[in-house]
């Protein structure tokens, strides 16, 4: 009987603790922004049993890029915390309090200023019982406090209460408490914890959403929708994980992974580059991928289908998107190839954690929402599709592009049976040898970035660019390496500004003449050239248009870069396409299928 007493009291023992008292985890999450390390978020999570209660909380520490700043940033503090129902994981509350500090100026009027891309109101919280004493404490220090904006976002009955205050300016807005709520902050990607527990429990692929932007004090409606278990990059690994997208508005807002344990493992902004690891973790990777979508599954978004196709081609399939604007069709129809480095359909490196912007997806939207039908494919050895990244011939290039072009005429949705090529880069290379076929239904191409010089004066040219002297010149002497191993005939490889380039692919584009090459077209043809373009300079239009004919056309994009987007301050990429830019495409191609032509 005693022993039996002991055993009860043993057990009673070992379940207390998770039914009355409190149990805690912490973690870290490294911070990047377009694949630089800009700081981190340390965060901890804490189950209440007594108070029936899970909280979230972190302090996140961040460069903020701000042109104005002696540095060229600014320092970003945050420290979010989320309250929610322990069993139901509804929200009770958030609330947050953010910093930004200038610790390079002494000068508070100067620092304040640096700082007005970053905050619209710039105060702090002042001790007004000690103000001398708090300010020479600052700049003893180096310290600049440049501002505070601190708030909270609560359900109170019916009514989602937002509130932020700040010295002397408070601002309230109330909103219709919606039935799924889901808290999203910039830089706490601490939230997107409970997030992924909520996504992990989902008995669907997609579970409809109202995201709450509390330092907005917005509501948008939206989706959490499982992408499938993927290869996909983890610190400069593949790995198999979990992957959902929050969709809002028909874009996408973030991604995330989860590995085999549940553990959140990255969370990408895509249109801001940012960037969240797990730190100190080794993820539980799946054993086997298993993609969502098979062959023709379709589903809405943005008011448009897009269906997950499987394309046969030299003995291999192709995985890509078919996107298609709302209404019966058909609809003039668009083949997007993408320039030659190995990238996913949406545009983005596979190699590489940080490429997350997916502007091939955004112009793919952006062309549809004009009204054309899109089709994007993930590059061989990428994704879905079949074949070897790195030992594709230009054979099997030009041959893709040609299986694509007639698989898409098939379509009942294509227009006429004919079919508009877009390029971009090298990609245009490509696409012209392809298209070269008299009996491929092409009815136009469009070639972004065409490069007009040959295949290593190009990269010659690219290599000068190159800011960093060492990087520049150890491009050189590997670039007068390959051209040495380009002559010997059982040469395969080469290494080429860190990375192995296939020589036989490289030897058949050598022969190249490229201003030959689309002087020989027949069809109407646009090559546009972005003028903020640091791979393909934009003066490749004006070699090249002495070549062109009637019927052809070189024309340039203000305003945007190689992916189509504007650049900041700095000279990078700002990751999100802007349609206001990109009018002469759509009304060149539009001109494709109108009666009167180019």
């Amino acid at each position: 009987m005693r022993r039996n007493w002991a055993l009860l009291i043993l057990a009673v023992a070992w379940v207390l603790p998770a039914w009355a008292g409190s149990s805690m985890t912490k973690g870290k999450f490294d911070l990047y922004l377009n694949g630089v390390n800009k700081g981190y978020e340390k965060f901890r999570t804490k189950l209440d049993a007594k108070k029936d209660e899970w909280t979230v909380s972190s302090e996140v520490r961040f460069k903020l890029p701000v042109a104005k700043a002696k540095r060229g940033y600014v320092d970003l503090f945050l420290y979010p915390v989320l309250d929610l129902n322990a069993r139901t994981k509804q929200v009770k509350g958030y609330s947050y309090r953010l910093t930004y500090n200038d610790f390079s100026n002494m000068d508070m009027m100067e620092a304040k200023n640096s700082a007005t891309e970053v905050i619209d109101q710039d105060f702090r919280n002042y001790d007004l019982f000690n103000r001398s004493a708090q300010e020479q404490q600052d700049e003893l220090r180096d310290r600049i406090d440049l501002g505070v904006n601190a708030g909270k976002c609560e359900p109170i009955g019916d009514t989602l209460h937002f509130q932020q205050y700040r010295f002397s300016n408070n601002r309230v807005k109330d909103e219709p408490l919606p039935k799924r709520l889901v808290i999203l902050d910039a830089y706490a990607f601490c939230l997107y914890i409970p997030l992924a527990e909520k996504a992990l429990a989902m008995k669907g692929d997609s579970l409809p959403v109202t995201v709450a932007m509390p330092q907005g004090m917005a509501l948008k409606p939206g989706t959490v929708d499982y992408m499938g278990i993927e290869r996909t990059p983890f610190k400069g690994k593949m790995m198999i994980l979990r992957h959902y997208d929050v969709n809002i508005g028909g874009s996408t807002l973030s991604s995330f992974w989860v590995d085999k344990a549940g553990q959140l493992i990255q969370v990408v902004i895509p249109d801001q580059g940012l960037l969240a690891v797990i730190a100190n973790y080794k993820p539980q990777a799946y054993d086997r991928e298993e993609p969502r979508i098979v062959k023709e599954t379709i589903k809405m978004q943005g008011g448009f289908n897009e269906s997950r196709v499987h394309i046969p081609s030299g003995g291999i399939t192709l995985g890509g998107t078919l996107t298609v604007p709302p209404g019966a069709g058909p609809f003039p129809t668009i083949l997007m190839v993408e320039d030659l480095e190995p990238a996913d359909r949406d545009g983005n490196d596979p190699s590489n954690p940080y490429s997350r912007a997916g502007t091939w997806k955004q112009l793919a939207y952006y062309l549809t929402e004009q009204g054309f039908a899109t089709l994007r494919v993930d590059s061989r050895g990428v994704g879905e599709s079949g074949g070897d990244a790195q030992k594709t011939s230009w054979a099997d290039r030009v041959g893709d592009v040609q299986a694509l072009v007639r698989w898409l005429a098939d379509r009942p949705s294509t227009s006429g049976h004919e079919v508009a090529v877009l390029s971009l880069g090298l990609g245009g290379w490509v696409s012209a040898q392809a298209v070269t076929s008299a009996s491929l239904p092409v009815k136009g191409l469009v070639a972004i970035s065409y490069p007009a010089k040959p295949l290593l004066r190009l990269w010659k040219e690219q290599i000068g660019n190159i800011n960093d002297p060492q990087t520049r010149q150890q491009a050189y002497l590997d670039l007068d390496a390959m051209q040495g191993k380009l002559q010997e005939a059982g040469a395969e490889w080469a290494n080429f500004r860190g990375a192995k380039v296939y020589l036989p692919t490289i030897r058949t584009m050598d022969q190249i003449d490229p201003d030959s090459l689309a002087a020989s077209l027949k069809l109407p043809c646009l090559f546009a050239y972005p003028e903020q373009d640091k791979v393909i300079m934009a003066f490749h239009k004006d070699v090249l248009s002495d070549y062109l004919h009637a019927g052809q056309k070189a024309e340039l994009l203000p305003g945007v870069g190689h992916q189509l987007t504007p650049q900041n301050e700095q000279g990078s990429p700002t990751g999100l396409v802007e349609g206001s830019k990109l009018g002469p495409l759509t009304s060149w191609l539009k001109g494709l299928w109108s009666p009167e032509g180019h």
